[in-house]
């Protein structure tokens, strides 16, 4: 018998899958560039805890954003945790803050 909170964890794995780092290109291809919405960020749309399916460890090491400083981002990442997912890619489905800028001294498109 599987109990509810294997379910759970089932779940969170399947969300939560490797993927391709190119597989979509980059994000700057997006129609809202670097902020991410609910159509291209279904599974963690409006949570809080972006490191539940974004590992730190391994955050911002690869990537398909041309002229962006990966170093400088896992510099920002480690001191300011959480806090620096919003800043480039947005609220995530929660409260509107101010425009988000990217690191590349754009400002990230809405």
């Amino acid at each position: 018998m599987v109990t509810v909170p294997a379910i759970q964890v089932l779940a969170l794995l399947w969300a939560c899958q490797a993927r391709d780092v190119c597989e979509g290109g980059s994000m700057l291809d997006s129609e809202e560039g670097l902020v991410v919405t609910q159509a291209e960020h279904g599974a963690g749309w409006g949570q809080e805890d972006c490191f539940a399916c974004h590992a730190e460890a391994v955050l911002h090491r690869t990537g398909c954003t041309p002229d962006v400083d990966l170093a400088r981002l896992q510099e920002q990442v480690e001191a300011q945790g959480l806090a620096s997912c919003a800043r480039c890619h947005g609220e995530n489905g929660g409260e509107e803050g101010s425009e988000a800028v990217g690191d590349t001294g754009e400002e990230a498109s809405r």
